[in-house]
């Protein structure tokens, strides 16, 4: 998942965001429906991705991390006692 990474996962939110709302309204106003359809299925996939990641994925991350390290730390201490 470390696809973009010049960009924050929060801004990358908010500009898929913005690119599907672009590709809709451009399906309202021109005549491109083709193009338009599959440029809001793609930026549909980016948006739910990024919030995927966003809400789920990075929390999920850091929790992992955490539990890693308290898990090190009780090992150490179960090393250290025998």
């Amino acid at each position: 998942m470390n696809r973009y990474v010049a960009i924050s996962p929060q801004s990358q939110f908010w500009l898929f965001n913005v690119a599907l709302a672009l590709n809709i309204l451009g399906m309202v106003l021109t005549d491109m429906w083709l193009p338009m359809v599959v440029g809001a299925i793609v930026t549909t996939y980016l948006s739910v991705d990024a919030l995927v990641r966003l809400r789920y994925v990075i929390p999920m991350k850091k929790e992992i991390r955490e539990l890693r390290h308290e898990l090190e730390k009780a090992q150490k201490i179960m090393r250290d006692n025998y």
